[in-house]
C-alpha cells in the first residue's frame, strides 16, 4: 500500500513537471532534488503559472513552497527521519500533493482560491498535517 500510494504521487509529479513549459509566457517552473545529509529548499513563485516540483531524501527533510498566481502546482516527495513541508499557494487553480516517509513527518497546506486541491501521505512514527482551503 504505501509503494502505491508514493508511486501515484510520483506519477502526479512528474506528469506535471512534463505537462509545464518554461517556454510559455507568465509560467514559472522550478525544481529541486537533493541527496543526502540535511535537505532545506524554499521556492517563491508569482507568476501567472506556477509549478514546483522538490524531491528530497536526507537525514533531515524541510521544504516551502510559496506560490500566487491563476494557476499553481506543487509536487514534493521526502524521505528522511524528520521531513517538514509548508505550502502557500493564492490562486484561481490550486493543486499539491505532499508525500513523504521517515520518523517524523509534518506537513501544512493552506490555499486560497476558487479551485483548491491538496493531498497528504504520512509514513512515519510520528505524523501530523494541517490543510486550509478557501474559496471566494
Amino acid at each position: 500500500m504505501k509503494r502505491i500510494a508514493f508511486t501515484s504521487a510520483g506519477a502526479v509529479l512528474g506528469s506535471i513537471m512534463v505537462s509545464a513549459s518554461p517556454a510559455l509566457a507568465g509560467t514559472s517552473f522550478q525544481s529541486f532534488v537533493g541527496i543526502g545529509g540535511v535537505q532545506s529548499t524554499t521556492i517563491t513563485q508569482s507568476s501567472n503559472t506556477n509549478v514546483a516540483g522538490i524531491f528530497e531524501v536526507g537525514t533531515t527533510t524541510s521544504a516551502t513552497v510559496t506560490q500566487t498566481g491563476t494557476n499553481n502546482y506543487t509536487g514534493i516527495l521526502q524521505f528522511g527521519a524528520t521531513n517538514t513541508t509548508l505550502i502557500g499557494q493564492a490562486g484561481a487553480n490550486n493543486l499539491a500533493l505532499v508525500g513523504q516517509a521517515g520518523a517524523a513527518t509534518s506537513a501544512t497546506l493552506s490555499q486560497l482560491g476558487q479551485l483548491n486541491t491538496g493531498a497528504i501521505s504520512q509514513f512515519g512514527l510520528s505524523n501530523s498535517s494541517s490543510v486550509t482551503q478557501k474559496g471566494p
